[in-house]
């Protein structure tokens, strides 16, 4: 055990309450990660009573400093702090750590907790969506100064710094000089299985300096004055600033030091001798009057200093952030005859004048991608009103930051890349889904039909892997006009992300703007329907062409049907289902060139369905379709063969 530390002023005392507090928490719930809290609470103590501007009493405040515990193993410390700090979260809610439903879970979710900002876990992403944070300030700063003027801070540890999304996202803020961003490292040399040496040595030092960021040294972690002069300084610095706060995990506990600190909890007789260790002592998680009202004093006095927006800049925020669709745009024929990722750039082009909010970029793809709005600038340091972001060879990265952007609020924001690399992302898009963000994921080159650049380029997987996500829109629009509506399903979402998958060859001008709102709606339609169809033609994207060539080869008559959103269509009552695709005893045949695990729940068990679960191959698109048997010919005669055997 280590010395006894005496709670000699009010400061060391809201320090070792919140220390004691959320170890209290930890030991009743029989899990969690004491080693942080003890460690990084003078952190959490100065952000929170020096610095921090917030309004416990309304955590939504527009122009409120964000915080990101991105290290969020760390969550009894937060909500600890939020609780000291006059946040809704009672000594109750602190009592119900990691029970179910509570307001206190394992790790800091959004929307379950007053004053959590993101929902962190997974390591590496809080840092990403604290530079999307930083992003959106320092783009809506430029245009409502005094609306929109705040910091965004966050908290790594070790582990943060190892995940690869910590250098994407840390070297994009660098290059966008995000100086309203400071992020302070849990400086520890712990991991959890030993010491971090025995994995890595990086000097995050000298590496955040050569992303552009300023590089403070704290070397004593349990100072708060000598934290509080290094974000002073972060303050004054025109770049963002990574301040490495050098602690000890488990700081006054029996594993101090050691890696057995990081996620053992103290039993009650440890509990006791911490209480005595530090000085304080709390019954029932409740904290002693002085110590409720120390911190909370201190926010609502940087709250009264806070600058008062200018009323006419206010009304003009307001009505920017509140645009929204008026109007589907026109699309002619010879629009509607090119490749999806081209009908989007075009669709994109029209609700970009109609939305003002919306801005987005690629992953260094934009000209495949097609996602670029065209007469505007790139948003850099020195253009903060540029539309159009280069996000760089990031995706995951890209999609951390558009997470955080989302989060900030008052900005629509999109991203794109091939769909075979929504592998690098799926960590990102999956956060989007459980927070409930409505972040815009454009993928492009949907199929094997991406052609001569091969199998590392065609995705087979990866689309069925998407529809597998919870809470999320996957939309494969299969004419030009369900390419327009799955643009406005994105941009009209408040509470779902949406992914566009879109072709790299020609949709075709079928269809009309009704069918194309019923598919949005229902997740299918009827393109052609037959009065007692022998067979349902299902597919989606550029795969409608092949279903509308079948019908043409085909001597029984047959519906033809576009499936954008195969998730949709199956949340559908029975009898919804029946409307789009009659049983009747048709025969139910699925195209999509892609993996066919999935599809049954469409086909049933005596359906067909043509797709392919090997990886693709180098060759034209055609000839690539003729490999693997998805010709219009091919299919049509083995429907052919199971109608009449």
């Amino acid at each position: 055990m280590s010395e006894k530390l005496v709670s000699t002023t009010i400061e060391t005392k809201t320090i070792n309450s919140l220390r004691l507090l959320a170890n209290k928490m930890i030991t009743k719930a029989g899990s969690g990660h004491p080693g942080i809290a003890l460690g990084a609470a003078p952190i959490l103590y100065e952000l929170y009573a020096n610095q921090l501007v917030v309004d416990p009493t309304q955590p939504e405040l527009v122009n409120r400093d964000r915080f990101i515990l991105s290290a969020g193993h760390g969550a009894a410390l937060l909500y600890a702090t939020l609780h000291a700090s006059g946040f809704d979260l009672t000594a109750n809610d602190l009592a119900q750590f990691r029970a179910p439903h509570s307001k206190t879970p394992g790790h800091p979710e959004v929307g379950v907790t007053p004053g959590v900002e993101a929902t962190t876990g997974p390591l590496g992403q809080g840092l990403g969506m604290a530079v999307g944070m930083a992003m959106a300030e320092a783009k809506l700063h430029s245009d409502f100064p005094t609306v929109i003027d705040h910091y965004t801070y966050a908290l790594v540890g070790d582990g943060d710094l190892m995940e690869g999304v910590s250098h994407e996202a840390a070297s994009l803020a660098g290059q966008q000089v995000l100086s309203q961003l400071i992020v302070l490292h849990d400086d520890n040399n712990i991991s959890l299985d030993g010491n971090k040496d025995r994995s890595d040595i990086s000097d995050n030092m000298a590496r955040f300096a050569s992303y552009g960021w300023q590089v403070l040294q704290v070397s004593n972690g349990n100072e708060p004055l000598a934290i509080h002069e290094a974000i002073q300084q972060a303050k004054q610095s025109k770049q963002p600033t990574f301040i490495s706060v050098k602690t000890t995990i488990g700081a006054y506990g029996p594993f101090a030091g050691t890696n057995k600190a990081h996620g053992t909890p103290l039993n009650d007789e440890q509990i006791i001798d911490l209480a005595k260790a530090l000085d304080v002592n709390i019954d029932n998680f409740e904290l002693d009057e002085d110590v409720r009202d120390h911190i909370k004093t201190r926010i609502q006095s940087r709250l009264a200093e806070k600058e008062v927006p200018n009323p006419t800049e206010l009304a003009a925020f307001k009505k920017f952030t509140h645009h929204s669709v008026s109007s589907l745009p026109v699309l002619d024929n010879d629009t509607k005859a090119q490749a999806g990722r081209k009908i989007s750039k075009h669709v994109l082009q029209d609700f970009s004048q109609q939305i003002p909010q919306l801005w987005g970029g690629s992953a260094d793809l934009v000209a495949s991608t097609n996602t670029e709005i065209v007469g505007s600038s790139v948003f850099d340091q020195a253009n903060r009103s540029g539309r159009n972001i280069a996000f760089g060879v990031r995706e995951f990265g890209m999609g951390a930051v558009m997470n955080g952007i989302a989060l900030h609020g008052g900005l629509k924001i999109f991203g794109s890349t091939f769909l075979a690399f929504s592998d690098y992302m799926k960590a990102a898009i999956r956060l989007s889904a459980l927070q409930k963000q409505p972040v815009i994921y454009v993928f492009t080159h949907d199929s094997i039909t991406v052609g001569e650049d091969g199998p590392t380029h065609q995705p087979i997987e990866q689309l069925m892997g998407l529809r597998m996500i919870p809470g999320i829109d996957v939309l494969r629009p299969g004419t030009a006009d369900e390419i327009s509506q799955a643009w406005r399903v994105a941009l009209e979402s408040t509470n779902r992300p949406t992914v566009i998958i879109l072709s790299r060859g020609g949709i075709g001008t079928q269809g009309t703007s009704q069918q194309a709102q019923t598919a949005m709606q229902f997740g299918a339609t009827q393109l052609i329907g037959e009065i007692d169809a022998k067979v349902n033609l299902i597919a989606t994207g550029s795969e409608v062409q092949i279903a509308l060539a079948v019908k043409e080869k085909l001597s029984q008559s047959a519906n033809v049907i576009s499936m954008p959103n195969l998730q949709r269509f199956l949340a559908l009552p029975t009898q919804e289902r029946e409307k789009i695709i009659p049983k009747n005893g048709a025969k139910n045949v699925i195209i999509e060139a892609g993996t066919t695990l999935g599809w049954q729940a469409v086909s049933g068990l005596d359906g067909l369905i043509f797709g392919t679960d090997d990886f693709g191959i180098s060759a034209s698109p055609q000839r690539v379709l003729e490999l693997y048997g998805l010709q219009a010919d091919v299919i049509a005669e083995k429907i052919l063969e199971q109608l009449e055997s």
